[in-house]
């Protein structure tokens, strides 16, 4: 396993157990990033509707 001597299993289970902390990690910060871009069009556009109604509504 690309060098690595594993004499016991206590060193590769921590090895799977920070492999799995980091692919937690990298799915909540995917997800995030997802969410604040859904977010940013989305609240955008909104905006963007409120502004046209509101022009419309003063003429």
């Amino acid at each position: 396993m690309s060098g690595a001597e594993w004499d016991d299993d206590s060193g590769y289970a921590a090895a799977v157990r920070r492999t799995r902390v980091l692919m937690v990690i990298g799915l909540v910060v995917s997800v995030g990033v997802i969410g604040v871009v859904l977010a940013a069009v989305f609240g955008v556009s909104f905006l963007v509707e409120l502004v046209n109604s509101l022009a419309a509504a003063r003429s």
